[in-house]
């Protein structure tokens, strides 16, 4: 049956048995005689090493890859080794995409720190492998178009922006790491900016946040539970950046509205939606700032809340960056800290005079 070959799903076998990969190519080819009603076929690419499999990976992009845990190396024949799981790190820290590891060594397989990672038993045979992959196969879709978008955007600050000056970057800066990490921001800047203005300068909740936080340590903008309350770093950005700067941390309290919230968008009062658009603009309250709700990382939904400016908790700088880390659930992403910590610094410098006694 005939396939639409611009749904091909790409997947990178690492597998050194030959016996192994005929068995794959026939499942495949059992699949793609259908690939119609599954909605999507298989192409593969085969690595029988992990010198290949490394030279696939830098060579090309791939949708998912379907790892064996013992594999040759170009030091000598396959045998208990631990190069399958030190292939799959190498993935996980260099290239986005789905990753089985399958193997008939189950109890060897590292804790790779990403439960995403599934690990099929060899001896149950190719059909979970096949499962797995129609069940990811729309998230890892949507992962190439993102792909293909940002590649868009990066051709053309290249050709426009970047070529044009490297002569000059090249002559004033000369160090290539730094020069690489420059061309680097340039980039994902550019992108960022203009896949905001396509959209309307209008984005989804779900992009305030990094859940969890990437950052290892504290920084402005963190949400955390400490004191059976949830609360956000508001010291500003350029304090935290360098280690002993400060000697005092700022959080404010953060009060979940999302019974409220909850209650409002279930409503069918004509006057829920102007509620909600209310509270959205922090209630016209320079005290607080609205946050969104959010998906945390197992998908529980959590707030919005509103940060409350007035009620402050100042902790020692050392001691919270010894121990709030580890209690973050999710940070404001950069384009939504300005919001936070402009509205604070205004609260706090905000000028007041005295009330008159009428006496």
């Amino acid at each position: 049956m005939a396939h639409d070959m611009a749904r091909a799903l790409r997947v990178l076998l690492i597998e050194d048995e030959q016996k192994n990969i005929e068995l794959w190519e026939d499942a495949v080819a059992a699949h793609n005689a259908e690939a119609t009603e599954h909605g999507f076929s298989i192409e593969t690419t085969v690595a029988m090493s992990v010198d290949k499999a490394i030279s696939c990976l830098k060579g090309g992009r791939f949708d998912a890859a379907v790892v064996d845990l013992r594999l040759k190396n170009s030091e000598g024949p396959i045998g208990p080794n631990d190069d399958g799981n030190q292939l799959v790190k190498r993935i996980l820290t260099e290239q986005p995409m789905g990753v089985v590891v399958y193997t008939g060594q189950k109890a060897e397989v590292a804790d790779f720190g990403c439960p995403q990672v599934v690990v099929i038993d060899r001896g149950d045979g190719l059909s979970p492998v096949m499962s797995w992959l129609k069940d990811q196969s729309q998230l890892l879709f949507h992962l190439r178009s993102v792909m293909e978008a940002f590649d868009a955007e990066a051709a053309k600050v290249f050709f426009k922006s970047i070529w044009p000056r490297w002569r000059q970057w090249t002559k004033d800066i000369g160090d290539a790491s730094v020069l690489s990490k420059l061309v680097a921001r340039h980039v994902i800047a550019h992108a960022h900016d203009s896949m905001l203005y396509e959209g309307g300068e209008q984005v989804h909740p779900e992009e305030t946040y990094f859940a969890p936080p990437m950052k290892p340590r504290l920084d402005t903008g963190d949400l955390l539970e400490t004191d059976g309350e949830v609360w956000i770093v508001v010291t500003p950005r350029c304090d935290m950046a360098h280690d002993g700067k400060v000697q005092s941390i700022l959080l404010a309290r953060c009060s979940d509205i999302s019974k409220k919230w909850n209650e409002l968008e279930q409503s069918e009062s004509k006057g829920a939606k102007s509620e909600i658009s209310k509270i959205a603009q922090h209630e016209g309250k320079p005290k607080q700032h609205f946050l969104p709700r959010l998906s945390d990382h197992v998908g529980s939904k959590r707030g919005p809340w509103l940060a409350q400016f007035h009620d402050i908790k100042v902790v020692d700088a050392k001691q919270a960056q010894l121990e709030l880390p580890a209690r973050r659930f999710a940070s404001l992403a950069p384009q939504f800290i300005p919001s936070l910590t402009g509205r604070f610094g205004s609260y706090f410098s905000r000028i007041g005079t005295p009330d008159f006694s009428s006496d």
